[in-house]
């Protein structure tokens, strides 16, 4: 079966934002797609899609979900868009992917049965945006399903490792790359969706408690997000006395200090 063919709209999302994760986008495939694409089958779960046709991963990064959309949704061609190149260009060829924008997709009207936005629209300054288009492109009856984090704990070791970074100098991450706050609440999320046309709306909450062992912290902590452009900022000369030095403290901590506890919600929805 044939994918749906994009239309003549064009992408027009964040570029900074885009860049930002094609930069780490081997990281991110080593180091966190495998965490999130664990939790993301409770959303799978959610959504009736054995009989769908044509299915959309959007914000799909890596699209590490689309083998496990193929599962639920056997008949159902099953499209990868994200606006990063980067993540794209590492997807399996085993899919069609494409780079396009979450706020004006390159597809036409009522093409999909169901679209999946797993950790995507804390990333939109204005989540309705996307969510419209979303319910654009929705067939009657079609289904939306979100994930999104919630509240979160975070770990001693986070704590240490932050106070090890000041303690440095090391330059603030001060770009704006996410808007938790707007979708940070199954409240939020049923308002934002009874708002862009969506029915049948329901959001739970669930509990992710992950361990990482110190080695997988520090690799995140200075492959990933905000925390790798601080260690970056020391520059080379500086870089590896201060590695050395903040995981000798982290190794005299317990397992238990590692400990991260997050709030993650899933939420699906129908069109009209």
């Amino acid at each position: 079966m044939e994918p749906p063919q994009p239309s003549s709209r064009s992408g027009g999302f964040s570029r900074r934002i885009a860049r930002h994760y094609s930069s780490e986008a081997e990281a991110y495939r080593d180091l966190w797609a495998p965490v999130l694409v664990h939790l993301a089958r409770w959303l799978i779960d959610e959504l009736p899609l054995q009989r769908a046709r044509r299915v959309l991963d959007l914000g799909c990064g890596l699209g590490a979900l689309l083998p496990h959309l193929r599962e639920v949704a056997p008949r159902a061609a099953i499209v990868g868009l994200d606006r990063a190149e980067g993540m794209v260009a590492l997807g399996s060829r085993d899919f069609p992917f494409l780079v396009g924008d979450a706020t004006n997709l390159p597809f036409a009207d009522e093409c999909f049965d169901a679209v999946v936005m797993a950790f995507i629209l804390f990333h939109l300054p204005r989540p309705a945006t996307g969510l419209t288009e979303a319910r654009r492109v929705l067939r009657p009856d079609g289904r939306i399903g979100l994930l999104t984090w919630g509240n979160e704990r975070d770990s001693r070791a986070w704590t240490q490792w932050v106070a090890e970074l000041d303690a440095a100098g090391a330059a603030e991450f001060t770009e704006k790359l996410s808007w938790h706050e707007l979708v940070n609440a199954p409240e939020k999320l049923k308002q934002l969706l009874h708002e862009t046309g969506f029915s049948g709306i329901s959001s739970r909450v669930e509990s992710f408690v992950e361990r990482p062992t110190c080695e997988e912290f520090v690799s995140r902590r200075t492959s990933l997000g905000g925390c790798r452009y601080r260690w970056e900022s020391l520059g080379q000369e500086r870089r590896e006395p201060f590695l050395g030095a903040a995981i000798g403290r982290l190794e005299e901590m317990s397992p238990e200090d590692f400990e991260e506890e997050s709030e993650v919600i899933v939420t699906v929805a129908e069109r009209p």
